[in-house]
């Protein structure tokens, strides 16, 4: 990708701060540490982690919060 096609890069991001700190929401440690060469390909591809919220009902785990909501509705309807 082109340098000129990249989007600017936020003060949040330039000083290392995630958007989610930024905006008062926790600071979560890091799931797994990244060795050096890992972390230089990520930065070479510009991979990004992106944290990911999932909801629990009845012993199962959805990614959407209205499919959790729906299978308690029905639950709820027996």
């Amino acid at each position: 990708m082109p340098i000129s096609s990249k989007r600017p890069r936020s003060g949040s991001e330039q000083s290392g701060i995630s958007r989610l700190e930024n905006e008062g929401g926790p600071s979560l440690p890091a799931a797994t540490t990244v060795d050096a060469s890992l972390e230089s390909s990520l930065v070479k591809f510009g991979i990004v982690s992106v944290p990911s919220t999932r909801f629990e009902w009845g012993g199962y785990k959805y990614t959407n919060a209205t499919d959790a909501i729906a299978a308690a509705t029905r639950a709820a309807r027996k």
